[in-house]
């Protein structure tokens, strides 16, 4: 399968894998097998939010390929907001390799403490 990954500002959680035509979304299991090589369907007859309903599902070959929506956030890394170029999954078997795609934690910096001397320069 070749996920195409779409984002999205959601804090839904994602997990899938894979299992041959059977991929699994978050416990959900969605069977594409009955695609054909050279047919298409519309992402939204799939029937699940993360399918992107005006990209396709269609198999070239014995490929799969499809378009996902990937939760991010407001703060999520810019390379996932807004990547400069598609991000593309290559996914056999097992579980799906999603992009980490949570907040940057930045490191709290100590300020220091300034409340024992004169504030204002001695104008009191």
């Amino acid at each position: 399968m070749k996920i195409t990954m779409f984002p999205f500002l959601s804090d839904w959680p994602l997990e899938a894998s894979v299992s041959g035509d059977v991929i699994t979304i978050n416990g959900e299991e969605i069977d594409l097998s009955g695609i054909p090589d050279g047919f298409r369907l519309p992402g939204g007859a799939v029937g699940n939010k993360f399918f992107v309903g005006n990209e396709y599902v269609e198999r070239i070959g014995k490929t799969l390929h499809f378009t996902l929506r990937l939760p991010v956030q407001w703060d999520s890394p810019e390379e996932y907001r807004n990547p400069p170029e598609p991000i593309v999954i290559d996914a056999r078997s097992g579980p799906v390799k999603f992009p980490d795609t949570s907040p940057l934690v930045i490191p709290a910096t100590e300020l220091p403490d300034i409340r024992g001397g004169k504030e204002n320069g001695g104008l009191e």
